[in-house]
């Protein structure tokens, strides 16, 4: 039987720890880049501009700076208040684009 010494064994576990701990680097990672964003033709010069600028990324914080104003009018206002699904696409309620102009975007 194979005797393990202390290095080996503490290599392990940072080893054990970096592979345990990549799908959530990955996962911030991913969300703060973003990728490029899944639309083509905008309905907003606020989407079309962060596109441009950085991707979904940017176009998600530039969303949340809208969103985070709009609850100075609309307390309720959510993401969900405007889009049907949350993800790659991110739909539009039937209501969802007159929703933002309501509030002041174009």
């Amino acid at each position: 039987m194979k005797k393990f010494t202390i290095p080996m064994l503490l290599i392990g576990a940072i080893a054990l720890c970096g592979v345990a701990m990549s799908p959530l680097t990955a996962t911030a990672d991913d969300d703060e880049a973003g990728g490029k964003c899944f639309r083509t033709k905008f309905d907003t010069k606020l989407t079309s501009d962060a596109c441009a600028k950085g991707g979904q990324g940017e176009a998600k914080k530039a969303w949340k700076a809208f969103v985070a104003e709009a609850k100075k009018t609309e307390p309720t206002i959510a993401c969900k208040s405007c889009h049907t699904k949350l993800g790659p696409e991110f739909p539009l309620a039937a209501d969802g684009l007159e929703h933002y102009k309501k509030l002041g975007g174009k």
